[in-house]
C-alpha cells in the first residue's frame, strides 16, 4: 500500500488510475504468458507468475484505495474488498527469493521451514482484520471515507514493513546469485560464458524500486502532499515498464541458466580420497593437458581421471586448496607463460596464444595472469624478448 501514491480526490479512471489499471491487466496476462511457455524451468515460471499475481492484486488494491470514486463504489458494495492487496504484498519478498533460487538450483524445493517466511504476511492479516475487517460495516466506511485509516500508524508501519521486505529479500536474492557464481567456480573453468547478469539486474531493480517507494513513503509528509504524490506516481511508471522487462526478459533467458546444486556441508576433518588418486590427477593434467578443452568441466576431468566426481571437488579444495576454476586456469596460465616466450610463438598475437592455453575470456586471462605472474601478459611477453 502506498500512502504516496495517488491524491485522494483523483478523478476516476485519470492517467494515473489507468497506469495501475493496465499494471493490473499487464501482470494477469504475463503471469498466464509464463505459465503457458512452454520451458523446462516450470517452476520458476510458476513462482513469478505467483509475483505477478500478488502484484496485480496489490496495483487494484491501490487504485481502490487511492481513487476516491472507485474507492466509494467499493465502500458501497463490500468494503472488506479492501486491503487484500496490502495483506499479499507481504508474499513479494519471499515470492522474489524463491524464484531467483529456482533459477540457480536444480535442488530447489519447497520445505516445512518456508513457511516461516508466510509470517509477516500473516501478522499483517490478523492486524488489518482486527483493526478493520471486524469492524461493523458503517465504521468501515468511517474510516476509509477520508482516507483516516490509511493515514493511521498502523498502516504507516505496514507500509514500511512491505517496502523494507522487498528490499531485505533483494539483498537476500543477491547474495544467493553470489554464492551461486563461487558454486560455478567448482564446476567450470570458464565462469564468465555461464555468467547470467540478467537475474543480478533484474534483483537490482526491484530493489531500486522498492527504495525508491520507502524513500517517498517515509518522507511524504515533510516534502508536502503534491510533490510525494508526484514521485509515488513516478514510481508507477517505472515499475509498469519494468514488469515488461522482467518477464520478457525471463522467458527468455531463464532456461539458458546452468542450474547447480546446493552444496552439502562435510566435516571439515572429511578426506574421502587416497594419495594415489591426487598422483593420478596432476599425472593427467602434465601429461595430456585437458585444461587446453577451453569448454572443460569437472564432470569431464572425473572422467578423464576416472575419479567420482565428489571425490575429486575433494582433492582439488583439500589437496590443492583450490577450487576446479582456480585449479584448470593456474595450469593454463603457466601454459600461457610459455606460449609467450616461446620464440616460434613470436607471430601470433596474445589473444591467439590466450586461446590456445584454453582461455576464453581476454578479461579473465588479464586478471588471472596479473594475479599470478604479477605483470601483465604484454609486459611478460616484451620482459621475455629483451
Amino acid at each position: 500500500m502506498e500512502t504516496a501514491t495517488f491524491s485522494h480526490n483523483a478523478v476516476i479512471f485519470n492517467i494515473n488510475d489507468l497506469v495501475l489499471l493496465m499494471a493490473a491487466g499487464q501482470c494477469l496476462v504475463l503471469a498466464i504468458l509464463l505459465v503457458l511457455a512452454k520451458q523446462s524451468a516450470s517452476r520458476s515460471n510458476q513462482l513469478l507468475g505467483a509475483f505477478l499475481v500478488v502484484k496485480a492484486i496489490q496495483s487494484l488494491d491501490m487504485l481502490f484505495i487511492w481513487s476516491e470514486h472507485l474507492r466509494s463504489l467499493i465502500l458501497q458494495a463490500n468494503p472488506d474488498l479492501l486491503f487484500i492487496g496490502t495483506i499479499l504484498s507481504l508474499l513479494q519478498g519471499p515470492l522474489l527469493y524463491w524464484y531467483v533460487a529456482s533459477v540457480l538450483y536444480r535442488s530447489f524445493r519447497f520445505r516445512w521451514r518456508d513457511l516461516l517466511h508466510l509470517i509477516p504476511a500473516v501478522v499483517v492479516g490478523v492486524v488489518i482484520t482486527w483493526n478493520y475487517y471486524w469492524l461493523p460495516e458503517t465504521e468501515q466506511i468511517r474510516a476509509m471515507t477520508h482516507l483516516e485509516f490509511m493515514w493511521s500508524s498502523i498502516m504507516t508501519d505496514i507500509t514500511t514493513l512491505w517496502h523494507f521486505s522487498v528490499i531485505s529479500y533483494g539483498i537476500w536474492a543477491l547474495v544467493a546469485i553470489s554464492r551461486y557464481r563461487e558454486l560455478l567456480k567448482q564446476r567450470y573453468a570458464n565462469v564468465e560464458v555461464r555468467k547470467k547478469s540478467w537475474l543480478k539486474g533484474i534483483v537490482i531493480a526491484l530493489i531500486t524500486i522498492a527504495t525508491w517507494r520507502l524513500v517517498v513513503h517515509l518522507l511524504g509528509a515533510g516534502i508536502g502532499s503534491a510533490r510525494a504524490d508526484m514521485l509515488g506516481i513516478v514510481g508507477n511508471y517505472i515499475e509498469f515498464i519494468f514488469v515488461n522487462v522482467l518477464v520478457f526478459t525471463s522467458i527468455r533467458y531463464v532456461h539458458l541458466f546452468d542450474r547447480v546444486d546446493e552444496p552439502v556441508q562435510e566435516p571439515a576433518t572429511a578426506r574421502g580420497y587416497k594419495d594415489e588418486q591426487v598422483s593420478r590427477v596432476s599425472r593427467l593434467m602434465r601429461e595430456q593437458k585437458p585444461y587446453l578443452q577451453q569448454d572443460i568441466t569437472i564432470e569431464t576431468l572425473s572422467r578423464k581421471a576416472s575419479i567420482p566426481e565428489r571425490t575429486l571437488s575433494r582433492i582439488l579444495n583439500q589437496h590443492f586448496e583450490k577450487n576446479f576454476f582456480e585449479f584448470v586456469n593456474s595450469y593454463r596460465i603457466e601454459e600461457a607463460k610459455q606460449l609467450l616466450s616461446d620464440p616460434q610463438q613470436s607471430g601470433k598475437t596474445i589473444l591467439e596464444l590466450m586461446n590456445d592455453a584454453g582461455f576464453t575470456s581476454k578479461s579473465t586471462f588479464n586478471t588471472l595472469f596479473k594475479k599470478h605472474v604479477g605483470q601483465t601478459p604484454s609486459q611478460f611477453r616484451r620482459s621475455q624478448s629483451q
